[in-house]
Order: C-alpha cells, then structure tokens, then sequence
C-alpha cells in the first residue's frame, strides 16, 4: 500500500486470502467496515497512528492473526471488531478508547493478554475483563505492592471475584497471577484452601508452593487456622 493513501474503504480487503502481512502507511485516517474480513491467512498488519477510525467487522474471521497494537484516538471497538479471530493472543488497546461492543471480541478463544488501563476495565465485554485483570497482574507480580496506576481499582475487581480468578489463573498456570493476589492478600483461607487442592491434584507444582507458602503465611497470624492442610 503506498504513502498518500488516505484511507482504506468499507470490503476493500474482504476475503484476499493470500494476505498474509501488511504495513499501512502513516497517511491513512480511516479504515472501513469489514475492510479486512476473512482475510484468513493474516498473520500481522501495522496500524498507523494517524488511522483513529476504525470501522466494525475489520478483522473478523482473520483467524491467522497473532497479535494487534490498536493506535492512540482510537475511541471504539466496534461489532464483530474481531470476532473469530481464533489465533489472537495478545491486543494492546489505547487510553483514547471508550467503548467496546459486546461482540467486539468474541471468539477469540487464544486471547490470553489484554493490555489496557484499569481504569478502562468496564469499557469490555465481561469475559474480557478477567483477561486484562489477569494480565495487569502478570506485569506486576513482582512490584511489591508500590501503588502503581490503578491497582486499587485490580484489587478492588480482584477481592470480589477472587475465586473466579484463581480459577482462571490456576487453568492458565499463570503463577504470576497467583503470587500478585497472594501478596496483596486478596485470596482468603477457604478459597487457598479449594485452590491448593485443585493446584496439587492437576500438577500445578509451582503454583502449588504458592498456595503453601501462603497458608503458612496466615498460620503465622492465625493459629486457629486448620493445620491439616499446612
């Protein structure tokens, strides 16, 4: 595609199936609805900085592609924005987005990182909020409860929804996760105790440890705390 290009109108790509990259150059303003569906064999595209709209549908069926950087100005997912994009596991989303359609990213059933602000959280569809949550976990794990942006608002999310999470950090072996909600103090003894066994019993090995460690961690302070799982 060559520099001028202003912008990328509605199908202009639908169905080119032997598209499997493209860079669009830093002239474009505006993307089309559907401009790239069943594109099945795209694996990356560059989106410029200048293309703050986008229209619905643009990747959908685009099962090939890994992974997308949505530009700053971007203020909506729309419709269908990704919708069976099986292979996509990773998609960093702006501070200038604002909304996001229900059906914006279903099924991307590989989509297992979801960069975007906490503030942001309730802009996506329900099940994506549990990806972001998790991924904003797995970026701080180690950061020792400094206060970084927004982590009252994961905290908050995470200490109603705790046993969810573990569910979903446990499925995914994301230790990180589980040593972010340990270290915050934001997995009660019943949950530990559920989760240890379930850790224990699907070879969870490191995860496992974890749980240990922070049952010890609450005997320290409880010694009314059941001893036979410790």
């Amino acid at each position: 595609m060559s520099e001028g290009t202003l912008r990328i109108g509605e199908l202009a790509f639908a169905g080119a199936d032997g598209l499997e990259k493209l860079y669009i150059p830093d002239s474009v303003g505006e993307i089309g609805n559907y401009a790239f569906m069943n594109c099945y064999s795209l694996r990356e595209i560059r989106l410029p900085a200048s293309a703050q709209r986008l229209g619905a549908g643009l990747f959908q069926n685009c099962w090939q592609l890994r992974s997308v950087k949505l530009p700053e100005g971007t203020k909506s997912l729309g419709t269908d924005m990704f919708e069976n994009c099986h292979a996509l596991s990773e998609i960093w989303l702006p501070r200038s987005l604002e909304e996001a359609a229900r059906t914006s990213l279903s099924g991307c059933r590989s989509l297992k990182t979801i960069h975007i602000s906490p503030e942001q959280l309730d802009i996506l569809p329900s099940s994506a909020k549990y990806t972001a949550v998790l991924t904003y976990m797995e970026e701080h794990a180690d950061t020792a409860g400094d206060g970084a942006d927004g982590e009252d608002l994961i905290c908050s999310f995470a200490s109603e929804r705790q046993k969810s999470l573990l569910d979903l950090a446990v499925n995914r072996r994301s230790t990180e996760a589980v040593r972010y909600m340990l270290s915050r103090g934001l997995v009660n003894e019943e949950a530990m105790k559920e989760y240890l066994d379930r850790s224990a019993v699907s070879g969870r090995v490191e995860i496992t440890a974890l749980m240990l460690d922070g049952l010890r961690d609450m005997k320290r302070t409880d010694p009314l705390l059941d001893e036979a799982f410790i």
